[in-house]
């Protein structure tokens, strides 16, 4: 295991250590626990670059799909 230092801001700070309090973990153990989720996550995704993008363009639900290139890199006509 290695050892590593981190800043935090204070409502990061305040939020670890409630959650870490009302878990009976250490604020460090919580840290390790939201990395794995995120290793997880993207294990089950695979290494799909291209799913990095989803969500990316937000626009009105019965157009977003349609006109995802004018979302995505602006109206070019």
């Amino acid at each position: 295991m290695h050892r590593t230092q981190i800043q935090l801001e204070e409502r990061q700070y305040r939020y670890l250590k409630a959650k870490a309090r009302r878990s009976g973990k250490s604020i460090s153990a919580l840290l390790r626990e939201l990395v794995d989720d995120q290793i997880r996550e993207q294990d089950k995704r695979g290494n799909d670059s291209l799913l990095e993008i989803v969500g990316m363009a937000e626009g009105p639900a019965d157009s977003t799909a349609r006109r995802h290139d004018d979302y995505l890199y602006g109206n070019k006509g």
